[in-house]
């Protein structure tokens, strides 16, 4: 694995009309058969590599739920589709940010 830190963050506006700013911080480089946990508000998610590609989340009927994520699929206004882990108890804010983005739930994965 290797970490590349970027001392001098990049910042950059993410969705332009909603103005949302986002702050790239660094790049991981997994090699095949690496794993790595993400931690985000004391939830974690897992990237695993392989040689024909990666696992970009941990199980969603098992691990996820039981670090109090849930799962969404959603589509933005340029028909880009994303996946999004949730804090069960920050459902309320994921819903004013899917409002304000203009996005649609395709499907919340259980």
């Amino acid at each position: 694995m290797k970490i590349y830190k970027k001392y001098k963050k990049r910042e950059f506006v993410a969705n332009k009309q909603t103005k949302i700013k986002l702050k790239d911080v660094g790049k991981v480089v997994l090699k095949k058969k690496e794993h790595l946990t993400i931690e985000v508000n004391r939830k974690k998610n897992e990237v695993c590599a392989f040689d024909w590609g990666m696992y970009a989340t941990s199980s969603i009927n098992n691990r996820l739920k039981r670090e109090g994520l849930k799962t969404f699929i959603v589509k933005n206004i340029s028909k880009k589709i994303f996946v999004m882990l949730v804090d069960n108890k920050r459902t309320k804010n994921f819903k004013k940010y899917i409002k304000k983005e203009k996005l649609n739930i395709i499907k919340e994965l259980k």
